[in-house]
């Protein structure tokens, strides 16, 4: 509830500041954010194998959701920022052939990401466009974690608080006259290093042995991106009125 709250204060803070800042062409939009498990990006299960037991460690369907800010530098060109706040869900599968046991443990990991993107854009009609974008996103990861059962321990650390990431998508959207713009795409989220050292400690089923695996998990994923942005009117420019010009007219007190 309290992590919940921060998101929530934290989205209002980067509301303000962007009705403060509104200058010809910025919008602000709502998003959700699918997250899928692909192999073919390195973001999919990890196995190991120790001692005839085998572990596993298996990334399952996610969920990201928070605000986009979107500033449009030229007609082409725009700049977007925001505040996104993640939970990614993992199985640890834990197969043991020698005593023919079998355990499954789900656990999540939370965190938040303010990305930093330059797009471009290509127009495909009138009210249809594709576009284009990379930057880097910061990943920031508020605890560790650990979950423990009768038969095993994983205990989930940072590898720092926060952390940069490459952020590539591609898009399109279709922009309405008067009442704002449907985005549908997709992004790939790249961290640069390990954001996590998982430790997992399998006890047995009597708690009998002790062994220890390490993963390093990559932080690695793939979203489906659906985004609403809110209409906004452009504004205009502001023209400088030039004062009028006061006449200075000099008085030679000995004439009086």
């Amino acid at each position: 509830m309290m992590k919940f709250k921060l998101f929530l204060y934290i989205i209002i803070v980067f509301s303000f500041f962007k009705s403060q800042a509104q200058e010809k062409v910025t919008t602000f939009g709502i998003q959700l954010k699918p997250i899928i498990p692909v192999e073919f990006f390195n973001a999919g299960k990890q196995e190991q194998v120790q001692n005839n037991i085998e572990y596993i460690n298996q990334p399952k369907f996610g969920m990201s959701f928070g605000m986009v800010i979107r500033k449009g530098l030229t007609k082409t060109i725009s700049l977007e920022t925001g505040l996104n706040f993640l939970k990614r869900n993992f199985d640890l599968i834990i197969n043991d052939s020698d005593s023919s046991f079998s355990g499954t443990s789900d656990f999540s990991i939370v965190n938040y990401e303010i990305p930093v993107l330059g797009m471009v854009y290509v127009r495909l009609g009138r009210n249809m466009f594709m576009n284009v974008a990379g930057g880097i996103s910061f990943d920031i990861y508020p605890t560790p974690l650990f979950v423990e059962d009768i038969y095993f321990a994983n205990a989930v650390n940072r590898t720092n608080w926060i952390q940069p990431s490459l952020l590539v998508n591609l898009g399109w959207e279709y922009r309405t006259e008067s009442s704002g713009y449907i985005y549908f795409g997709a992004s790939l989220h790249r961290a640069f290093s390990s954001i996590f050292e998982e430790f997992v400690t399998y006890k047995g089923e009597g708690g009998y042995r002790e062994e220890e695996v390490t993963f390093g998990l990559t932080g690695n994923y793939l979203t489906i991106d659906i985004r609403y942005f809110f209409h906004e009117e452009k504004q205009k420019k502001r023209v400088k009125k030039k004062k009028d010009e006061v006449k200075r007219v000099f008085i030679d007190p000995r004439k009086k």
